[in-house]
Parts: C-alpha cells; structure tokens; sequence
C-alpha cells in the first residue's frame, strides 16, 4: 500500500529577492534620516553657540559695570604706526579672563608684561584651549608655526571694529572697540541694541610647515587676528585682506600682504546661511549672508546716527 502524500515544508528564511528588498529600504531610511539627524546636531551647536556669545555679552556688561567702559579692542600696538609701542601689548581677550569662568588662567597672567613676554612656564595654562570661545560647530585650531612658541588656541568670536578696514580714518565709521579704546554705553549714540559688539569668525589651520595665518587668533593684539570690520558682508566670497592664507576651498579667501589701512576681516561662520552676532546689550541675533550691505554697515557704527534696524 502506498504512503500517503505529505506536504512539502518550505524554508522559513528569506529569499534573496526579499533580502535586497529590505536592505534596500534601509538603506533609504537611513539616507532619509541622516540629514535630519545633522541637521539637529546643527541645531544644538548653533544653540550653544550663541549661549558662548551670551556668556561673553553678560562678561563685557558685567567689566562695564567696574570699569565704566568696555575693555580697549588691543592695547600696545599702535595701527597708525606699526613700530610704534606705546604700552604693554596687551590683546582683548586678557581684559575678559577676570569676568568669566576661567579665573585660574586670569590669575596666571602677569599685567607687568605684553603677552608673547608672558613667563613660559606659564604659557599651558594661559594658551590653553578655551571652551567658551569656541563654537562647536567648527574645527579648533591652534597658533603652531610663530615664532613665539606659545601655541596658542584660537576662537571663534572677534570684536567689532566697524565699517571700515583696520585704521579707521572716519570717526562715525567707527565700531565699539578700537586700539586703546573700548567703549562707554553714552559713546554708543546709535542704542546698544542697534550695534554689535561681537560677531563670530572661523579658525584658520595654523599647523606648523603652513603659511602664518592669524584669523581667529585671539592671543595677539596684531591685526588680522579677531577684529572684524563690516567692510566685507557675512561669509562673504570675497578675500580677507591680511596676515592670512588663501584657502577658499574651507571658506577662508585671503589676500595676503596688504598694508594696514587695507587689513579687512570678515565675519564668518560654519553655519548654513548666516553669522551669529553679540548685540551691545548683551543679546544674540542670527544674521542672514543675504543682509544688505548698507544696514549690515550701519549696525556696526556706535555713533554713526544711521537708523538701521535689525532684520
């Protein structure tokens, strides 16, 4: 008698169709995914960018309230005169150490001397990296190839200069920092919300065996370090104007070797479409590359009597 027929069993894994099938959804989640992953990354960088430049805003009110004047954009190196060095050289950021979170470096510093004549011993711990400086939403750097060997970290926020290029010959063209000058609120006619007073900048590679460039150089009251002019707009193509290498395929064009009075910084950033701004009041704005130049000019002047308002 014969055996009754009995079903066959099937494999209960995957065909290779269905295989590729869901590897290939996947991979479309993921590729659907992953830019809105960076884009929160993004966010929350740019968040705790703008919460540094908040920090720095409440130190400049907080020496402004001691000192009755924010502190000088650079003291000791005189832009009119180069050789000219009247006072200890002395950059803004030593002015901003007692004011903030990083009292030990401020105590370390010795107000006897310029800071490249800083004891050496002591240079780990004042050119040491600085969190509330940087933005991390762009790559620190660090000063390797001078001839001062402090190895200074960079930063990512400079000061304003104003509307035009390193000496500014037009006094209403004038920013709220300048070499020996910081400025006092009644200096600031145009009104403390209507003027800036910090923008962002990026760091420049500074590794040793490259050409000095010195922007986002915070440790050297030199120009084309970190202070920024509204000559050029935000994250403009056109070269800064300076000490500085050429590199526009990171975003950072330069003409190098241009007298002072045509040194020119522009403010720039890691974030898509604009630059972050510290107001005189202390508070933070976004500012789109598409800004007109004319406005983006006028809020960069303390007395200049335009009546720009912000976008």
């Amino acid at each position: 008698m014969n055996a009754p027929n009995r079903p066959v069993r099937r494999g209960t894994g995957f065909t290779l169709v269905e295989l590729l099938v869901v590897i290939a959804i996947i991979a479309t989640l993921i590729g659907l995914l992953l830019p809105a992953v960076q884009t929160a990354r993004e966010a929350a960088r740019r968040m705790q960018c703008a919460n540094n430049m908040s920090q720095l805003g409440k130190a400049l009110h907080t020496y402004s309230g001691v000192k009755k004047s924010f502190p000088p954009g650079s003291v000791g190196h005189d832009p009119v005169n180069p050789s000219n060095y009247p006072n200890k050289r002395t950059p803004f950021v030593r002015y901003m150490l007692d004011y903030l979170e990083d009292g030990n470096r401020g105590k370390v510093y010795d107000d006897r001397y310029g800071w490249y004549q800083q004891p050496k011993a002591n240079f780990p711990i004042l050119f040491a990296y600085m969190p509330i400086w940087n933005c991390p939403s762009d790559i620190s750097q660090r000063m390797d190839n001078d001839s001062v060997g402090s190895q200074d970290y960079k930063a990512n926020y400079g000061v304003n200069w104003g509307a035009q290029t390193h000496v500014v010959s037009t006094p209403a063209l004038k920013g709220p920092f300048y070499w020996s000058y910081g400025a006092r609120f009644r200096d600031i006619a145009d009104g403390s919300s209507k003027t800036f007073a910090m923008l962002e900048m990026i760091q420049a590679p500074a590794q040793s065996g490259q050409a000095i460039d010195r922007r986002g150089r915070v440790w050297n009251d030199d120009s084309s370090c970190y202070q920024l002019s509204t000559d050029l707009s935000p994250n403009s193509l056109a070269p800064d104007r300076g000490t500085c290498a050429d590199r526009p395929e990171i975003g950072l064009p330069c003409t190098n070797g241009v007298s002072i009075d045509q040194v020119s910084l522009a403010s720039r950033s890691r974030h898509s479409g604009g630059v972050q701004v510290l107001m005189c009041d202390a508070s933070v704005r976004f500012l789109d590359d598409s800004i007109d130049i004319t406005t983006y000019r006028a809020l960069s002047t303390q007395a200049g009597g335009e009546t720009a308002q912000l976008p």
